[in-house]
């Protein structure tokens, strides 16, 4: 797997590494690709706790990377990092705006407006309507619906 996007994906998946930290990580080591490849040491001195450098070990042995990677291709979804072209401009704005977008589908011009459903990790039933009525109802009048895919 030699993909950069790899890279993005696998610190994604590492609890605690939020926007922040990735940024922290990309000034350092100037590519996340050594990050990836780095010592819990030299991931310490790159600001990260003897926790969180832990965590990147772990995440690093462990099969989830693969696994995400194998669900990416199969479901055909392009994975945008803040370095492509094809991210966001006004999501780049923001102070924290996620550095690995996934997307299934096109990014088109009509998508400079689009909305954002966001909710709870414990959602009723009602919930559940509600979220599919009023998302159905906005792509139906042509509204981008985004979703960040939380559990």
């Amino acid at each position: 797997m030699e993909d950069s996007r790899l890279y993005w994906i696998a610190f994604n998946l590492v609890k605690g590494i939020g926007p922040a930290r990735l940024r922290g990580l990309l000034a350092y080591f100037q590519d996340l690709q050594a990050a990836w490849q780095a010592t819990a040491q030299q991931l310490q001195e790159a600001g990260l706790s003897p926790k969180l450098a832990a965590a990147v070990l772990e995440t690093r042995q462990s099969q989830v990377l693969e696994r995400a990677w194998e669900t990416i291709q199969a479901l055909q979804i392009d994975v945008l990092t803040w370095q492509d072209p094809q991210y966001p401009q006004s999501l780049k704005e923001i102070d924290q705006s996620p550095p690995v977008l996934y997307v299934k589908g096109a990014i088109v011009e009509q998508d400079q407006w689009a909305v954002a459903v966001v909710g709870t990790r414990r959602v009723s039933a009602y919930g559940k309507q509600v979220t599919a009525d009023l998302a159905a109802g906005l792509a139906e009048r042509g509204v981008t619906v985004v979703s960040g895919l939380a559990r």
